[in-house]
């Protein structure tokens, strides 16, 4: 019996190791202490339905949509790329988009969203403002799509061509 009691013990010890680990993780990865009730990625779960918002036209998956212990939704986008000072207005936008999209889905307006770099990480308030330049650009976009005219090139990384979606069609690569 003495040699059951140093098994439990054994895997008490394992269990409190697996946790102290779990948590200094959770503090590296600079993630919200919330629970993850969307991820785009089937580590955790199936890949989860796209979100949809028929009113707007507008379709995303945000990578991970955090619930706090209050409640509150808060999407993150995780970006791999170089780690800017601050953040772009396009990966704002995005932020925005899927605001709004869980605003549809989840019948809740997040308050903000998170964009997690390399190196750090920027809280992205959801104003007003931001709502509107969202909007505005919803509408630039289908103005273009409605032209059937391709935009012009609003760059000059070669990166960024290699990469883009329309790459086959424009008339204005670089490589």
């Amino acid at each position: 019996m003495s040699n059951m009691w140093w098994v439990v013990l054994l895997l008490f010890a394992l269990a409190i190791a697996l946790l102290m680990l779990s948590l200094r993780e959770r503090r590296k990865s600079r993630m919200p202490d919330a629970q993850v009730i969307y991820a785009d990625t089937d580590l955790w779960q199936r890949v989860p339905e796209t979100l949809v918002d028929h009113q707007l036209g507008l379709v995303g998956k945000p990578d991970y949509v955090m619930k706090t212990r209050q409640g509150s939704l808060i999407p993150v986008e995780v970006k791999t790329g170089h780690t800017p000072d601050t953040p772009y207005d396009s990966h704002r936008l995005q932020l925005m988009a899927y605001g709004l999209l869980i605003q549809s889905n989840y019948a809740q307006s997040p308050d903000y969203g998170l964009l997690h770099y390399l190196d750090k990480d920027f809280r992205v308030d959801f104003t007003p403002n931001l709502e509107a330049q969202l909007r505005e650009t919803l509408v630039e976009i289908r103005l273009i799509e409605e032209g059937n005219e391709i935009p012009a090139r609003s760059h000059n990384s070669n990166a960024r061509c290699r990469s883009c979606g329309y790459r086959g069609i424009c008339d204005q690569k670089l490589i």
